[in-house]
């Protein structure tokens, strides 16, 4: 008997991205950074900026307002460069590296993570405009000479790597495309040695890339840089990175019923284990209320791939809002009451249909 192939393996993976307020987040916290060089006497109103969107994005709980302004910001802007470069998972089984961009941004998060050739040519580019990829990311607050902040001139080498693996995707990872790519760097002072690692980091990537292709049940994840030490940070991590983030709902929303039938897993696993862990926060259910089931794009994508998938999803979060793990408005427990009914109409008229041709049959 042949068997079945599994319905979820492992997945594709790219970078979180800054996305909504916490874009917006950063934003402020590069330009009060920059505003500290040029007119240090006159920060008041960004720091203003900066309190009211860290309150936006749930961060104020995070951080002792004891601290020193310049500590706070820079703790602030490193986490958010954290979340930016997090790993998530964006799609099922299936064919995870069908184009260029997915290829491409994967095998970048390899790079940010410091596997193999791929973290050694982000390491020799960083080197090459004198730092190293940890000093970028430890002090992201910091200003280099060219008035950029650390965590800037480590998204443009993130940037340059990402172009030097997109021309060699084009050419089939040969040893040709890493001559081509080593080329198209005009102002690279050592193109012999660049060259060089992009031949090794070519055969790297055509291998890896073979081998993640074939299903399996393997879980084969990025190693972290960073270990952290409490659970509730890790959670609030995984949730700003993942859960909220509009690219990993259109990496489920292209694999159309199985992604909505998946995403409602995915919430009423999460209810589920906060009933026994207790870790997920207030604004957390109230997240995954508006940028589920109450987004309009999202619950318009879902009623017409799966509307039992969103019914589900909905009586989970209903669920939980008429509990004590989260105290819910008003207005979202109504919306979402609205919503389950009138899921609930279609599915109770099919049923009775049923019912009905039964009793004729």
């Amino acid at each position: 008997m042949e068997r079945q192939r599994a319905e979820y393996l492992q997945p594709p993976m790219r970078m979180a991205g800054s996305f909504g307020s916490l874009a917006e987040l950063e934003y402020v916290l590069t330009a009060y950074f920059h505003l500290r060089v040029i007119e240090p006497w006159d920060l008041e109103t960004i720091k203003a900026k900066v309190r009211r969107q860290a309150a936006v994005c749930h961060f104020s709980d995070d951080w002792s307002e004891d601290w020193e302004f310049d500590a706070y910001a820079a703790a602030l802007y490193r986490t958010v460069c954290e979340l930016k470069h997090s790993p998530i998972r964006v799609g099922l089984a299936g064919a995870p590296f069908a184009t260029a961009e997915a290829r491409v941004e994967y095998l970048a998060l390899l790079a940010h993570e410091g596997c193999g050739e791929l973290g050694a040519l982000l390491r020799f580019l960083a080197s090459e405009a004198g730092y190293t990829p940890e000093e970028l990311c430890e002090h992201p607050g910091l200003m280099t000479e060219g008035q950029q902040t650390y965590g800037q001139c480590y998204d443009a080498l993130l940037d340059q790597v990402r172009a030097l693996l997109a021309i060699m995707d084009a050419a089939g990872f040969s040893s040709a495309s890493a001559i081509a790519a080593a080329e198209s760097e005009a102002g690279q002072a050592d193109r012999v040695g660049l060259a060089a690692i992009l031949s090794r980091v070519a055969y790297a990537a055509s291998t890896r890339l073979a081998a993640e292709a074939e299903p399996s049940l393997r879980c084969v994840w990025p190693r972290r840089t960073r270990v952290l030490s409490e659970d509730a940070e890790e959670i609030r991590r995984r949730f700003r990175s993942e859960a909220m983030n509009p690219l990993f709902i259109e990496g489920m929303a292209s694999y159309g019923r199985r992604g909505a039938m998946a995403l409602s897993a995915y919430v009423a696993r999460s209810c589920q284990w906060d009933a026994l862990c207790q870790g997920l926060e207030t604004w957390m259910y109230e997240a995954l209320a508006r940028t589920y089931a109450l987004h309009p794009g999202v619950q318009s994508w879902m009623r017409e791939a799966c509307p039992g998938a969103l019914r589900h999803l909905t009586g989970s979060l209903l669920a939980a809002a008429h509990s004590a793990r989260w105290h819910a408005s008003l207005k979202t427990r109504t919306e979402l009451l609205w919503l389950y009914r009138s899921l609930e109409k279609p599915q109770r008229a099919r049923r009775e249909r049923l019912v009905s041709t039964l009793g004729q049959a």
